[in-house]
């Protein structure tokens, strides 16, 4: 049975929607970081995601989308590779720096593992290190995909001293 008109509509919607217009990026994408930040630091009171922790590996944008079900995929990739390099080039540095991260998490993972000391305070101390340090790169590798700049977070204290210093300035 063909599609019909209105959901080939829906569909496209669909598609155009996955990717941010800001950055050319679809936050999608960040699922799979999300997805061992969450695994990780709920190790330590949820022992049987072990086996999916340790399966876990880096997938690049291309292969993510390529491999993917969802509507947008070949949107994704056409925009992608529109990117401009320096842009692509800054976020494919902070999805080197998850990869990183995670992969390193998931090998000290794999020796409180193999050394039988998984549920140790040990463990559950790299469990909440590693989540914290992945989330911090994963609030930049967003800010790129929402943004399609590097925001730079400022604290409350930092904006509040921004606004009041940059305030006396016009009336002194």
């Amino acid at each position: 049975m063909a599609a019909s008109p209105k959901s080939s509509a829906v569909l496209q919607t669909r598609a155009e929607a996955i990717v941010n217009p800001a950055s050319g990026l679809a936050n999608d994408y960040l699922n799979l970081f999300n997805e061992i930040v969450m695994l990780i630091e709920h190790l330590p009171v949820m022992p049987e995601l072990i086996d999916d922790i340790l399966r876990w590996r880096p997938v690049s944008y291309q292969s993510y989308f390529a491999k993917s079900v969802l509507p947008g995929r070949t949107s994704a990739l056409e925009a992608y590779a529109s990117l401009d390099s320096g842009f692509r080039r800054d976020f494919e540095a902070v999805v080197a720096d998850l990869d990183r991260r995670a992969v390193g998490a998931v090998a000290a993972i794999r020796r409180q593992h193999k050394a039988g000391s998984l549920s140790s305070s040990t463990t559950a101390e790299l469990c909440t290190r590693a989540g914290d340090a992945m989330r911090e790169v994963l609030l930049k590798a967003t800010d790129l995909v929402n943004h399609g700049t590097r925001v730079s977070r400022e604290s409350e204290q930092e904006r509040a001293d921004r606004l009041l210093y940059g305030n006396m300035r016009k009336v002194g």
